[in-house]
């Protein structure tokens, strides 16, 4: 792992803070997007969600916005399986790539890819990272370079990585069916939150990566939860609160 400056850090919390309030997925990833564009600068930064069969896109956000041609937006969708950072190979990925980790300059160029969907924009260099999505669609967020703006280095794919797991809470927080109330009196809001994402199987971590807030704070709020429900275990605590969930 790449050792940030203190500005990439400082980058990277505040696309954390400023996403965070964000009102639904379209602000969302719209926050993301423009403050990636701010960290590892390229010519476009992009957020695609579509689905793994049909290629059909369900939502876009991007900057700056691209006017694309029905002929580039169609080559996108016809030649998407021979792309090196295909979404039909990567969409499970928890890693950020880049079209050089899988091909050569001439490599990518002699593809209909290349030639129908990066050319006419002028993208030689992109790199991708994929967040969780409900099961038959992709999501993904790219940068794009032209030629003059030289390969993404290793310090912007281990930011990519670490800034990862916060979007991928982030985006769950729209995909969750979580439970609003506990069915016993005397739990908090919070501690009512932090159960009904227990409840989801969340860990510790990815629970305090949803609500901005420290493992040890989660914790805290779980040994209180068990006082109060008079249980010793995660499982015992969602039984005793969310009957119907069992």
């Amino acid at each position: 792992m790449a050792r940030f400056t203190t500005k990439q850090v400082q980058d990277a919390l505040t696309l954390v803070y400023v996403a965070h309030p964000a009102a639904d997925a379209a602000e969302l990833s719209e926050q993301v997007v423009a403050a990636l564009m701010r960290m590892v600068p390229g010519e476009f930064v992009g957020y695609n969600e579509r689905e793994l069969v049909s290629h059909k896109l369900l939502s876009v956000a991007e900057a700056p916005s691209v006017g694309r041609s029905r002929d580039v937006a169609g080559a996108v969708t016809t030649f998407c399986s021979e792309y090196p950072l295909s979404m039909e190979r990567h969409h499970v990925d928890v890693r950020a790539l880049r079209i050089s980790d899988f091909a050569s300059p001439r490599q990518l160029h002699r593809l209909d890819y290349y030639d129908q969907a990066l050319r006419p924009l002028g993208v030689e260099h992109q790199i991708r990272f994929w967040v969780t999505a409900p099961s038959g669609i992709a999501r993904f967020y790219s940068i794009s370079r032209r030629t003059e703006s030289g390969d993404f280095r290793d310090r912007d794919r281990d930011m990519l990585q670490l800034l990862r797991p916060f979007l991928v809470a982030l985006h769950e927080r729209f995909d969750a069916d979580v439970p609003e109330s506990a069915q016993v009196d005397g739990l908090t809001n919070r501690e009512t939150e932090i159960l009904g994402w227990v409840a989801r199987g969340k860990t510790n971590q990815e629970i305090a990566a949803l609500l901005i807030v420290s493992p040890h704070t989660v914790r805290k709020h779980l040994e209180h939860v068990y006082q109060k429900l008079r249980v010793n275990s995660r499982t015992a605590a969602v039984a005793r609160a969310f009957a119907p969930l069992n």
